[in-house]
């Protein structure tokens, strides 16, 4: 892996979590639930303490947990998971079933089946588990699920847009 390839990766990842985030934020206009990924992962990463008669884990109710480190951390994810694509998970999306079906390029398409792929292990691991907010997010809305499905998408098609795959 040379330093193109890393950074063409790394930028990638930095545009698909960017169209995540804005879509999240703008879900409410179009009549979904609104999304703020930054505040669970402050509250997961940073609202801990060693305080006495403190529940371990990101069920703290700490209100005043950072938000831009939290967003940091969503953009650290986003340039992991997109590193992980172009380096490693591409070569075993299969794209030749739908590629007659929608009009898309097979990076395209490669994408958004990885950002499928994310939302689904999102939904029925990290977020009922590490967030405690159910399953696909039933704790926060009966749309949120929906919300975070076509929010990471973009982020797939982001990056498989542009993100250089090793062949």
């Amino acid at each position: 892996m040379d330093i193109e390839f890393f950074a063409m990766s790394a930028f990638a990842g930095i545009m698909g979590t960017y169209a995540l985030m804005m879509l999240s934020c703008w879900a409410d206009s179009l009549g979904l639930p609104r999304l703020d990924f930054s505040r669970p992962m402050a509250n997961l990463t940073f609202a801990r303490s060693f305080e006495k008669n403190v529940a371990p884990g990101a069920g703290v109710d700490a209100p005043n947990t950072p938000y831009w480190p939290g967003m940091a951390i969503v953009y650290v994810n986003g340039i992991f998971f997109a590193l992980l694509y172009s380096s490693y998970t591409h070569q075993f999306i299969p794209v030749n079933f739908i590629e007659n079906l929608i009009p898309l390029s097979p990076a395209l398409l490669k994408g958004a089946i990885w950002g499928i792929i994310l939302w689904f292990i999102s939904g029925i691991f990290y977020v009922p588990i590490y967030l405690k907010e159910g399953f696909m997010l039933s704790h926060i809305h009966p749309l949120a699920w929906l919300t975070s499905l076509k929010v990471h998408v973009a982020f797939g098609l982001m990056v498989g847009w542009i993100a250089p795959v090793i062949q």
